[in-house]
């Protein structure tokens, strides 16, 4: 079984790939995913500032792995990793058996414009036949990590990340302009059901994980995040990004 976590596609996109590649299936985490106790586990998330997002770590918390299960992970993330395999290794309580990072368009509109779609394309050609690669590794049953960490590693995951847990993941921010049609769209694509709507409007409700599906896939771009404006570029997986 693969288990996925995903914002905006990059990861569904990934555990997808993957599953057809290992002969495997998919299986979306959210609050009621229980975990089995298959001999091959994967776990595909994306990166959160250098750590797996929150609904992920609780998921790990919970899950109940065999011994002698083969377990891997795959990271995808707009350009590196830190040391989320330590993470995770903490989280499940044995060491993992391989760890794939997977550079792919960058969807925190938070911090400023996502990736130009030129951007896009470079980062899925080099994706792909880095996946395919690590395919075979998972295949073969073979140990080994395929990971870019960048600067700083063990600080962005030990220090950032908790930071970023405890004090980046309010939805307080968020706001509507007029363009808002009320389509639900934010409603029906946030993986945690946060939000609501109230008078035709969306409305945040406390439990959010700052995975910006809400943000990049509204057709309007009436949501807004801070001081951020309609003219950000936006982000989220399409089909024809890997055709």
């Amino acid at each position: 079984m693969i288990y996925y976590f995903t914002g905006t596609g990059n990861s569904e996109w990934a555990a997808k790939a993957l599953a057809e590649k290992t002969n495997d299936t998919v299986q979306f985490i959210n609050q009621d995913t229980e975990p089995t106790k298959d001999d091959i586990i994967g776990i595909v998330f994306p990166i959160y500032a250098w750590g797996v997002p929150g609904p992920v770590e609780d998921f790990l918390r919970r899950i109940s792995i065999k011994k002698e299960a083969y377990v891997y992970a795959v990271a995808t993330c707009g350009s590196n990793c830190g040391r989320v395999d330590d993470q995770i290794e903490k989280l499940i309580k044995r060491p993992l058996n391989a760890i794939l990072s997977l550079s792919l368009p960058n969807n925190y509109i938070q911090g400023g414009d996502c990736d130009t779609e030129p951007t896009i394309k470079k980062k899925f050609d080099k994706a792909i036949p880095r996946l395919d690669d690590f395919a075979e590794l998972v295949n073969n049953r073979e140990y080994g990590a395929i990971v870019d960490r960048g600067p700083l590693p063990t600080v962005m995951t030990k220090v950032i990340h908790p930071a970023f847990l405890k004090f980046a993941t309010s939805d307080k921010k968020f706001s509507v302009n007029d363009s808002c049609g009320g389509c639900g769209a934010c409603v029906n694509n946030c993986p945690l059901k946060n939000i609501t709507l109230k008078d035709g409007k969306p409305t945040w409700n406390g439990n959010c994980a700052q995975c910006t599906s809400c943000i990049n896939r509204c057709p309007n771009k009436a949501i807004q995040y801070g001081n951020s404006k309609p003219t950000r570029i936006r982000y989220f997986f399409k089909d024809e990004y890997v055709k």
